[in-house]
């Protein structure tokens, strides 16, 4: 790992339970960004800093998200 990942790799682990799921069930829809962004307010970064690791996060995010729909039970 980069070291310039360590940072966002470390706070996805930490939100692994903070996803957003169809009412059905079924894959993901994403993750719930209220309980994401505290986390990131804790960490007490500057604009800058906040803002890249936000979008690090939603990199992170969209390739979960592909994962998981790759992998989700198709429909019958």
């Amino acid at each position: 790992m980069w070291p310039d990942n360590e940072q966002a790799l470390r706070l996805f682990s930490r939100v692994g339970t903070r996803w957003v799921y169809p009412a059905m069930g079924g894959a993901p829809l994403g993750l719930r960004w209220e309980a994401i962004y505290p986390l990131i307010d804790r960490l007490n970064l500057d604009a800058p800093q906040w803002d890249a690791l936000h979008d690090d996060l939603c990199v992170m995010e969209q390739a979960a998200l592909h994962t998981m729909r790759q992998h989700a039970p198709k429909p019958a």
